[in-house]
């Protein structure tokens, strides 16, 4: 409370920016009702900071080490809310994001959602992105994930479905030969989704690295690997 600061503390303000308090950028400038005060956040070349590196690495530690006692699982939950005919908006309770849903025009829809075709396949090539971002962080892969690319392939008829899904993962790194499998198939353990779909659908992901394929990994049920 010194330099003639009293009372409560001052409600801190970025300029240009949401003036909520404590949302603070790395490097950004804060102004309070006295001197102007500039908060730091050190981030690594991937965009976490320390706090956040350990906690990724005591999740997976945490995911190598589980195991799931009889009659306890996990679980999760989404609450779908139609807005408007094939419009929708899904929402998890314990989460911030709302997601659209809905159908292009031409199947009916309002064009201003994500179909739920979309939604499975996007959900599978985040959850795997999730996880080689994370298993990089915790065991300190030599490689930066920028992003990733997914295709599915599905039957049209009536009671046919997904077919073959593939995720091509994109980073930079000088990963190689068994080291890089291993990073991919680490990544595919991890994932929720990914073994999920495996069980049914052809499944197969590819890692590239400045532009050259390191790795591919093939799993499913008519796959020599499962």
């Amino acid at each position: 409370r010194s330099g003639g600061m009293s009372g409560s503390l001052p409600r801190i303000r970025r300029r240009g920016l949401d003036e909520r308090p404590g949302r603070v950028l790395r490097g950004s400038v804060v102004r309070a009702s006295g001197p102007t005060i500039v908060c730091m956040s050190e981030k690594d070349a991937r965009g976490f900071t320390a706090e956040q590196i350990d906690g990724i690495r005591a999740g997976i530690r945490k995911r190598e080490t589980s195991t799931d006692r009889a009659g306890f699982r996990g679980l999760d939950r989404v609450e779908i809310t139609v807005l408007e005919g094939l419009e929708y908006e899904a929402r998890n309770p314990h989460e911030a994001g709302v997601i659209r849903v809905g159908e292009p025009v031409d199947r009916g829809g309002l064009g201003e959602g994500s179909s739920p075709l979309s939604l499975v396949i996007a959900g599978a090539a985040s959850c795997l992105t999730n996880q080689f971002i994370r298993s990089a962080v915790a065991d300190d892969v030599p490689v930066r994930i920028t992003g990733a690319d997914v295709r599915g392939e599905f039957s049209r008829v009536m009671g046919g479905g997904f077919e073959r899904i593939t995720v091509e993962i994109k980073g930079e790194g000088d990963l190689r030969g068994e080291a890089a499998l291993a990073y991919v198939r680490k990544a595919e353990q991890l994932c929720y989704i990914h073994v999920t779909l495996r069980k049914a659908v052809r499944m197969a992901t590819i890692l590239t690295l400045d532009g050259e394929e390191r790795a591919r990994s093939v799993t499913g049920p008519d796959s020599a690997e499962g």
